[in-house]
């Protein structure tokens, strides 16, 4: 009729609309993922003998040595350290230190503590997240924990037997604590968690920033003292040494293909040979390095901007922060990758729920490019292929892929945080949009012709209800016409 506004076309469903399809495509993609995870990462390790290299090589080496008074870090001084893997023992003392009680077991009683150690570390990690996220529908669910299962470093981290699976699990807890907010149990139980995971191994040190950026002062403590604990009891004679040493080597980066990091590209640049050697990054791709990483943490803390209020903010700062941490870090090999299943989480549960293709997208490059993409590259170089172009470009595709989940998660955080004039997300509560900031609560749309409820768990509160204004005149207009506009849609 004249004088009223014309009902917005419907948009065309899409097959994924169809719950029936996407419950079709999750078992045709579950059976084998699940199949094989069982049969990788539990009945072969456990059941026919495997053997976990630096589980076995590295951790239990330094483990006896500790018992029997040695120096672990010896290795470190006869072959160097800048491979954190392999024989030589390049982790803080604690570690080891804890291990001793397993010397002089049966290597086959280990392994099969160790896999199961690992995969409860998973499991532990997937519950609490799903938790966090507040994920109640069992397709989502099911997509998660298949996106784990078959992410191409969790596998590396089981056959290898290393750490990093149980630090996943200890940044499940610290997850779950951080989402939570104003409950002073869980802020010293995440805290502590989270102290215990860096004193472990020190990659997850950047997350400690943003609990100091948000300013959650129970939680910081709750991790100094679990971490300065565990430095003080665990074999504190040979911290010296590991922070003014080994620490120090294994920090001087290097080019090797296994490196995902920055500094790796960085390094490969300035001296092609490292592609395959094992050596320390020259002093000018060190300070480029450095230059990176400053700017990467400099770039996230500002779309961070200032301590989120609502559950699904937090959530993304946390992404935020742990996507940034390998471009922080002067190396990540591609076990270490392992630790960004948390911002994956994050982010499909935020745009599966917003329909936002473009960091879903992003997301899904992420995990090709850090698993398959990585692992053709180290079958190429198993068979023997030679064409060092193909393989140096090839390289870094985990270094790509970390950019991409990165970038994502900014696009998620700048989606939440952009003014009024171009947010085309728009909740109507009382106070405020997304419980995020204050200044906000002028751009809630109070429209009732095209409202949608959000989830439970999405980015607004279960109560608010939520609106997506799809077209871009909204986006461009003025806040006086928007009054204008948002006047007429409540006129008979």
């Amino acid at each position: 009729m004249i004088g009223q506004l014309a009902a917005p076309a419907r948009p065309r469903p899409s097959a994924l609309d169809n719950r029936r399809f996407r419950s079709l495509l999750l078992a045709l993609a579950g059976v084998p993922i699940v199949a094989t995870y069982l049969w990788q990462a539990l009945i072969q390790p456990i059941f026919f003998g495997g053997y976990l290299g630096d589980f076995q090589e590295s951790y239990m080496r330094a483990a006896a040595r500790i018992a029997s008074g040695l120096d672990p870090y010896d290795l470190c001084a006869t072959i160097g350290c800048s491979e954190p893997t392999g024989p030589q023992y390049v982790m803080p003392p604690v570690l080891a230190w804890m291990l001793q009680p397993l010397v002089g077991v049966s290597s086959g009683l280990i392994t099969v503590g160790a896999v199961l150690m690992l995969n409860a570390s998973l499991a532990i990690f997937i519950w609490l997240s799903l938790k966090a996220l507040r994920v109640d529908d069992w397709q989502l669910g099911a997509l998660l924990v298949l996106l784990a299962l078959s992410f191409e470093p969790v596998i590396g981290n089981i056959s290898e037997g290393q750490v990093n699976l149980v630090l996943l699990g200890l940044s499940g807890v610290w997850f779950w604590a951080w989402v939570r907010d104003h409950d002073s149990r869980s802020e010293w139980w995440g805290g502590a968690a989270l102290g215990a995971a860096i004193a472990v191994k020190l990659i997850q040190g950047p997350v400690v920033l943003l609990v100091l950026w948000a300013r959650r002062w129970s939680m910081f403590a709750a991790a100094g003292a679990a971490g300065l604990l565990l430095w003080i009891v665990g074999a504190p004679q040979y911290l010296f040494e590991y922070l003014f040493k080994v620490l120090p080597a294994v920090s001087a980066g290097t080019g090797f293909f296994e490196n995902h990091s920055p500094g790796g590209t960085v390094t490969r640049l300035f001296e092609p040979d490292t592609f395959l050697a094992l050596r320390g990054s020259p002093p000018a791709a060190r300070i480029v390095t450095v230059v990176i990483a400053l700017a990467a943490l400099a770039l996230t803390l500002y779309f961070l901007r200032g301590p989120a209020s609502s559950a699904g903010g937090r959530a993304l700062d946390a992404a935020a922060i742990v996507a940034a941490t390998p471009l922080i870090a002067s190396y990540s090999w591609g076990t270490h990758l392992v630790l960004l299943l948390l911002p994956m989480f994050v982010l499909v549960v935020w745009a599966a729920r917003r329909r936002d293709w473009t960091v879903m997208a992003l997301v899904a490059a992420s995990w090709l490019l850090i698993g398959p993409a990585h692992k053709l590259l180290q079958a190429l170089l198993v068979t023997g292929y030679s064409n060092l172009v193909v393989l140096r470009f090839m390289a870094e595709f985990g270094v790509v892929g970390i950019l991409a989940l990165w970038i994502a998660c900014l696009i998620a955080l700048w989606s939440m945080c952009r003014d009024t004039a171009s947010w085309p997300i728009a909740c109507c509560a009382t106070h405020a949009c997304l419980g995020r900031r204050k200044r906000f609560s002028s751009a809630c749309w109070a429209s009732s012709s095209a409202r949608s409820t959000f989830p439970p768990g999405s980015l607004c509160s279960e109560s608010w209800t939520c609106s997506r204004l799809a077209s871009s005149p909204w986006k461009r207009s003025s806040p006086h016409a928007r009054r204008r506009s948002a006047a007429s849609t409540k006129r008979p």
